[in-house]
Order: C-alpha cells, then structure tokens, then sequence
C-alpha cells in the first residue's frame, strides 16, 4: 500500500496506516474507531480509489448521515485524482470526478465510486455495491442502515458465476470428485465489504451495540459454545468469525507529531472527561454529565424496533408514535413552552401534546434577532420590533394549537 499510495497516488502514507489499509482490505466486515483529527475521512476516499482501481468492474458505495459527510469523502478523492498524474495516465478518458444534484461519481476505468445521500433511504433503494463505506456511523440511523444500505450488498459480486461454482461443488461431493477451489485471496473473487467507520459516541448508541457484538464475535475464535451465546442460537451457514475485525486508534497511538498536541492538551483540559473519551481517546461513554443526563433525554424518546429496549407505550398498551404537527387538534389541549431569549441564544416556543397519560412534542419554532432583522430587510416581515413580532407568532400558534397554558 505504501508504494501504491507514493509512486500512483503521489501522496506518502505512514506504516501505521498502511497497515489498516491492509488489514481493511482482507476482511469482509471491518470497523474503524479512531480519535478526531485522524483523518479517517481521508483514509476511507484512498481506500475506495484503490478497492476501484485494483478491483476490475467494482461498485463502490460511500453514505454519511447527511450528503454533506459523503461530498466530503468525495472532495477527498476529487483532490487526489487531480494531483496524481500517473493515476490519470492508467485510466481512460471516462476516468473521473462527476458531480450531479443527487451523487457525485468517481470514474475510474470500469468501476465507480459513488457518494450518496442517505435521507430517509427511500430514494436510494435498489442500489447495489461490492463495497460500502459508512463514516460517522453512530449519526446514520440503525433502521435505515439495516433495511436499505446493507441490502446494497447483499447480491454477490459475481452472482451467476458464484451459483454455477456452489452447484458444481455440490454436484462434485455427490459424485466423490475432488476438485480444486478456487483461491479466495485473487483479486477478482474478492467478496463484498461492508466497512463501518467514525468517531466512538454514547454507550447506548447503535454503533456502541455493533462494537460490542464485534469484538463478542472476535473474542469467540470460532468456538460453537461462544457464537451460540451471542447469536442466542447456532451460528448462521458459512459465518466465519475471522471476517470481522475492530481497528481502535485513540489518539496517546497515533505517531507523535501528528496531531497538533497543544490543542489537544487545551480540549483535554476543557471539555468533560467523557467527550475527550469519545473524541480523543476512541471509547464509547457511558453517559453525560449534564443537568439532565444523555440516558434520561434517551429514555423519553420513542424507540425503534432495532432496539433491545421495549418500546414506549400508553396505558392501553399501544407504542407511542408520534410526527411533528403544523395545525393542533381540537379535540386535545396543549402547553406552551416559551424561553424569551434574542441574542446569544434563540427565542423558541415548544408545544407539548397533553394525552392523558403522557405528553409529546408536537411544534417547535425558533428565531433570534438577527434573523429577524433579516426577514424585515427581505419583506418576509412587516413588524420591525423583535418581540412584537415573537409575541405575534404566540397568538398565532394559539389559534392552530387549542393552548391551556404557557410556562415563560
């Protein structure tokens, strides 16, 4: 990787870095947790470039939480590509960066790198990949992730060509013929990939659990009696515990002078101990230390089915699941919350649904005055008195919202 990256990507790697690189590229299901400023981002954009280049015909996926993390692994390989002469001169004159209004596409030769927005995934359903990247994974929704993204993969690279050696496997035991497999370490057998990637987050998010049940699945080595105790039953057909693998790197092992230590010290001497954790030092925290804590805000929220965790329901029994509201209704009473503030932080009025037996955040809306003073110059606003207009908004919210009290 170190002479590929040098001599076809004009861009010196550190052997520390290489060595991940090199440890990605041989398992299926790899995870990376590294401190802020590793440049993780920019080690995924060399990582797919290679994967396209060396791999004939691959499909590469990259998602973010927001297409703005995916436009940056992909500003990433636009950089590289324009200063790597001899990459250029490999490729053919498709070869290149592309952006459209939905993706941006990495050409090189037959294969492509593609950055998309995840959204609410319905719109990029139907997509397939041999590899997929996801950065900042503890910001993608678990939901979306399992029931669209990793369905991207869920085709074999070769399908019709990986039928045809299964049945002629099957067919060859039956007839008590040897014949020789197929090396899996060529180049073009390489199976899919599904790399996980970002900065470590909260205990109890998902990407916390999927840490957890990887290095469960390492630990096992195999053995039937430890997948059974975290599979709950006999481990799935054709599992192999050796595909998965967890790269941590906290920031005390990265080569000195990588980062800048200076700030480092100052980040380390500011913030609570438990973000410098997850920042700096690649550890999920437990929880945070706020007046009201990470685990209760947590605990209020609906859940999701992907979750150990039972759902939250009323007293009928029935999940409480709720969207946000433009117009009340008549029939239920609300409560509006009001924080009168117009500079450092934002005037916001938060109405709660009153159901009897809970309460739920229906409406939210917020502004400060310099964004007033912006509405006025456009036209947008005619009341030129910041908390005229602010008191204005309440009434009107009144209307739609049939209001029994409000807390100032």
């Amino acid at each position: 990787f170190s002479f590929l990256f040098k001599h076809v990507f004009n861009i010196n790697i550190l052997p520390s870095q290489a060595l991940f690189l090199c440890e990605m590229w041989n398992r299926r299901f790899p995870m990376l947790i590294a401190s802020r400023g590793f440049g993780k981002s920019f080690m995924l954009s060399l990582y797919a470039m290679i994967r396209a280049l060396i791999l004939p015909e691959r499909k590469v996926v990259i998602v973010g939480a927001a297409f703005r993390q995916s436009k940056v692994l992909f500003e990433y390989m636009e950089t590289i590509w324009n200063s790597a002469p001899i990459l250029r001169s490999m490729c053919d004159s498709t070869s290149g960066p592309r952006r459209d209004v939905d993706r941006c596409v990495m050409r090189i030769n037959k294969s492509r790198v593609t950055c998309l927005p995840l959204g609410d995934g319905q719109k990029i359903r139907g997509q397939r990949a041999n590899d997929i990247i996801s950065d900042e994974f503890a910001s993608i929704p678990r939901d979306i992730f399992e029931t669209v993204v990793a369905g991207f993969a869920a085709v074999s690279a070769d399908p019709i060509e990986n039928v045809k050696k299964i049945a002629a496997k099957k067919k060859a035991e039956e007839l008590g013929i040897d014949i020789e497999s197929d090396n899996e370490d060529t180049l073009e057998k390489k199976n899919n990939q599904i790399i996980l990637s970002g900065t470590a987050y909260y205990d109890f998010n998902h990407f916390a659990e999927y840490w957890k049940k990887w290095k469960a699945i390492i630990k096992s080595q195999g053995k039937a009696n430890r997948l059974r105790e975290i599979f709950g039953e006999d481990a799935p057909k054709d599992f192999n515990w050796r595909d998965y693998s967890v790269i941590r790197v906290p920031y005390e092992l990265l080569p000195e002078g990588f980062m800048d230590a200076s700030q480092v010290a100052r980040s380390k001497a500011t913030v609570h101990a438990g973000i410098y954790q997850m920042e700096f030092g690649a550890c999920f925290t437990r929880d945070s230390q706020g007046f009201f804590k990470r685990t209760l805000i947590e605990s209020c929220v609906t859940d999701d089915k992907y979750n150990d965790k039972p759902a939250i329901k009323d007293s009928q029994g029935n999940p409480i699941c709720f969207q946000a509201q433009l117009r009340g209704n008549l029939n239920k009473k609300y409560v509006f919350g009001v924080d009168p503030a117009s500079e450092v932080d934002n005037f916001s009025i938060v109405v709660l649904e009153l159901n009897g037996d809970h309460r739920k955040i229906v409406h939210v809306w917020t502004t400060n005055r310099e964004q007033h003073k912006e509405k006025v110059k456009s036209g947008y606003s005619s009341e030129s008195d910041f908390y005229a207009y602010c008191a204005r908004k309440i009434r009107d919210l009144m209307k739609i919202f049939p209001c029994i009290h409000i807390a100032m």
